[in-house]
């Protein structure tokens, strides 16, 4: 709680914002609530936070205004399977906001929020920095949404799917390629980074022959905005944050289940080691200058962590 945010004490301002709070709080409200203390942006937040606080109350027959300690425990203990702990926790923020301003005794000060955030972040933490593998079920479930798709957008973005599995790319291979990169013989297509040769599967050339049958730029792939109009130049970082942002809200993934730019990557490996490869030619096909990675990935993180300390400055 910011010390510096007014408390409400006239009775009839405390009933006023009760009723709006058990009902649906907008920013605007929130902000009236709260004497113009938080940034837009975060108002948004906290509003739709306690909206989903609220909305969990009413539908268990609870109140949230004031909440008891057990409703706030049963609702993290509820939202944990879906949001990452730094989401929980703002949440307690935002009912401990509300609370104080109004004079109510804050239930996430009790000892047994406390140790439940606890006990979430000690469960979570393997979740967390875990990248989620970008698998071949994931890749046939995208599929099935964008590959009849006529929009620039949908194609552009399924064969950056079905590349970034195949050819295990970086980042920076996204930004990088261009068409000159991709070449095709005898009715195989292949995509050359950094001197390796990827052979792609025929669907996933099928993918990438129909974007770029709307992509007239040099780049390999090329931003779209808003309006769908593409742009002649090279993917930047937020764009490649968006692009598999998409695909994690496409099929509907949790929060902590969400895909990264090494989602791609860990799935590749993945996929490898369970057709028997060794890590040795794991980190030759990925292009990692060490086994660390790769180690990792196959669930090796002892082996990995001494590899790392190769590269550590004594």
């Amino acid at each position: 709680m910011k010390k510096d945010i007014p408390l409400i004490t006239e009775r009839h301002q405390v009933n006023k914002f009760k009723s709006i709070l058990v009902d649906s709080i907008t920013p605007a409200q929130f902000n009236e609530l709260t004497s113009c203390y938080y940034s837009k942006s975060s108002l948004l937040a906290l509003s739709k936070d306690w909206r989903l606080f609220n909305e969990f109350c009413r539908l268990n027959g609870v109140s949230s205004i004031p909440a008891s300690v057990t409703a706030v425990r049963r609702f993290l203990d509820k939202e944990r399977h879906s949001r990452k702990y730094s989401t929980l926790k703002r949440y307690t923020v935002t009912i401990g906001v509300v609370h104080t301003v109004l004079g109510f005794k804050d239930p996430t000060k009790g000892r047994e929020i406390g140790l439940s955030l606890n006990e979430i972040r000690i469960a979570g933490a393997d979740k967390v920095k875990e990248t989620n593998a970008f698998t071949e079920n994931h890749l046939s479930d995208l599929h099935a949404l964008l590959s009849t798709s006529p929009e620039p957008r949908d194609r552009r973005d399924l064969a950056i799917y079905y590349v970034m599995y195949e050819c295990a790319l970086k980042r920076k291979d996204l930004r990088q390629l261009t068409q000159g990169h991709v070449e095709t013989l005898d009715g195989t297509s292949y995509l050359h980074i950094d001197g390796t040769r990827y052979v792609l599967s025929h669907t996933a050339a099928s993918m990438l022959v129909a974007w770029l049958d709307c992509n007239p730029y040099t780049p390999l792939f090329v931003s779209i905005d808003r309006h769908g109009n593409m742009k002649d130049g090279v993917l930047d970082d937020s764009s490649i944050y968006r692009i598999l942002r998409r695909a994690s809200e496409l099929l509907n993934l949790p929060d902590y289940r969400r895909f990264s730019s090494q989602s791609g990557r860990v799935g590749a490996v993945k996929k490898l080691w369970s057709e028997g490869y060794k890590v040795r030619d794991i980190q030759e096909f990925g292009r990692w200058a060490s086994p660390a990675m790769p180690l990792q990935y196959t669930g090796n993180p002892e082996s990995s962590e001494k590899e790392k300390s190769k590269f550590k400055p004594s």
